[in-house]
Order: structure tokens, then C-alpha cells, then sequence
């Protein structure tokens, strides 16, 4: 766990590139995050805050908006 409280599963706000994400892994000062969409990106840890309830409900959205897109695409 880094300072702040972080860890890895953690719905976090990445300021540097204003995207809500998931935590995938921690490696020195950098997180490793992604999106249900598919989207990885790594950004310092101190530019990383907890999601708030709002940013939550964003991810999960986002998720059901991509699952929805792509269904039948995919045999």
C-alpha cells in the first residue's frame, strides 16, 4: 500500500491525464491502471487519488457502454 492509501484493485482519478481508471499494478513511483475499455497507461503515484462515489459509477458505466458496443461482435 503506498501513501494515500492506494493498492491495487483501487478505483483511483488520475489528474495528469483527468481519467477515472483502475489500479493494475504498483512498481516504485509509477501505477499501472486501465479502463474497461481496454486502455492501460501508467502515471506517477502522487498525481493518483481514490475515486470518488461519482467516478464509480463513471467506470462501471463506461464498462456497460463497451460491453453493450461491441456484444455480437465477437463470435
Amino acid at each position: 500500500m503506498l501513501p494515500g492509501g492506494l493498492c491495487v484493485g483501487m478505483v483511483v482519478y488520475d489528474r495528469s491525464y483527468e481519467m477515472v481508471g483502475v489500479i493494475d499494478n504498483i512498481v516504485g513511483p509509477f501505477v499501472h491502471l486501465s479502463r474497461p475499455t481496454g486502455l492501460t497507461w501508467q502515471s506517477r503515484w502522487v498525481s493518483v487519488r481514490v475515486g470518488t462515489e461519482y467516478e464509480h459509477r463513471q467506470l462501471r458505466a463506461i464498462g456497460a457502454l463497451h460491453r453493450l458496443r461491441h456484444k455480437g461482435l465477437c463470435s
